[in-house]
């Protein structure tokens, strides 16, 4: 699509595929190192965000970063067609990158996880050397716009995440309240964290943490008010769970609908909500047809909790307001950063005339004293500043 504008993106999100397909797309962290490097060394740009709901490719040039994730999924055995698969340029493409970082085209209506992850797609693209300075500019006020309208509308006052979404279907499904109810937390990501910030407003029996790095659950726990257990105890903490939440970022179940049924077998089949926050999934699928359990995947959860319900509010129409005002921005820093090569030549073009100038009017004034001289010289350099200072004043605010 031609475009005034060189920046693009294509991608797979949770508006356009399950899942199933999202979790066969999800490229490993090796796999993003790898495709970046090549990225490099062809000399193209390319910024990859890939989240448990969307998997999205941007890029400033001429180059064509569709192909990749084409590649991508037929390594996969998929093949996407226009209905999977949504693209934007120019404009668009900044609107929809903003769009993201505020938080209005995720899952969860305003989620605060998505600047986070935007930054380190960023940081990442740059350290392995596939941004250009319009890709940072762009990325840079993105997440400015994603601070700002959490902290200018009410999006910020009960930010959102997959983890309070979780924790809130939870308390639906026991009738309301998570009080006395015993929570297991597997994993100790970012997701887990906002598990943990969304269970203290709940007087839970206990909430447990485990993950295969017992550090790291104990730096999780620390300041959040719950327990850390080694791995090897998760079939005991499975017994004694009235909720699980699953949050790892193992490239497989981890939770196998075997084990769950004996799980369900040794406490009598008393209920077991889980929820699989992860992608690829925690929890093996076939666990739905385990008796006693009840599974929410991501999907499940953007039906429960998705804002496609929620209609439009104040705090969204006051976050798109910010949005317009920042894609205006960035498009008029972009044309004042290219318009500033010229105009230096202009006003080197103009230092020179003034000298030209100076040194024919001083040849034809041999009698002129030195300070006398000097009034010339200076007189050609105010007209020139004169002339040239407002005139590239009214070319900037023109762009």
């Amino acid at each position: 699509m031609p475009t005034s504008l060189p920046f693009h993106l294509v991608g797979v999100s949770h508006h356009t595929a399950d899942v199933g397909v999202r979790e066969q797309l999800a490229p490993t962290s090796e796999q993003i190192a790898d495709w970046l490097d090549r990225e490099r060394r062809a000399e193209r740009s390319l910024v990859v965000l890939a989240t448990c709901n969307r998997l999205e490719l941007y890029w400033w040039g001429d180059d064509d970063q569709e192909a990749g994730l084409q590649a991508l999924a037929r390594s996969q055995g998929l093949l996407l067609d226009g209905r999977t698969v949504y693209r934007r340029d120019g404009l668009p493409a900044v609107r929809h990158l903003f769009l993201v970082a505020a938080g209005l085209d995720s899952q969860v209506l305003g989620e605060y996880e998505i600047l986070g992850q935007m930054r380190r797609a960023h940081e990442r693209a740059r350290a392995a050397g596939t941004t250009t300075w319009e890709l940072d500019d762009a990325f840079a006020a993105a997440l400015a716009v994603g601070r700002q309208a959490r902290h200018e509308t009410t999006l910020g006052r009960h930010p959102g995440s997959l983890g309070s979404a979780a924790v809130a279907q939870a308390a639906i499904c026991c009738g309301g309240s998570l009080t006395g109810r015993n929570v297991l937390v597997v994993g100790a990501g970012e997701v887990a964290d906002g598990v943990l910030r969304a269970l203290e407003a709940h007087a839970c029996g206990s909430v447990m943490v485990l993950n295969r790095t017992p550090e790291r659950a104990e730096a999780l726990v620390s300041s959040r008010g719950a327990e850390a257990a080694g791995w090897d105890s998760l079939p005991e903490s499975l017994a004694q769970a009235d909720v699980v939440v699953a949050a790892t970022k193992a490239p497989h179940p981890i939770l196998e609908a075997p084990l769950l049924a004996e799980i369900l077998e040794s406490r009598n089949r008393r209920p077991l909500l889980v929820f699989d926050l992860a992608l690829p999934r925690n929890v093996d699928p076939a666990a739905r047809d385990v008796p006693g359990v009840r599974l929410f995947d991501l999907d499940d959860l953007r039906l429960e909790h998705g804002p496609a319900g929620s209609g439009i509010s104040p705090a969204t129409e006051e976050a798109e307001a910010i949005i317009r005002d920042a894609v205006g921005r960035f498009r008029r820093g972009l044309r004042i950063r290219e318009a500033a090569p010229h105009l230096a030549e202009l006003h080197q073009f103009g230092e020179r005339l003034a000298e030209e100038e100076t040194g024919r009017a001083l040849a034809a004034l041999e009698s002129l004293s030195e300070a006398e001289r000097d009034v010339v010289r200076q007189m050609a350099e105010r007209i020139v500043r004169r002339l040239l200072y407002p005139a590239s004043q009214k070319i900037r605010e023109s762009l």
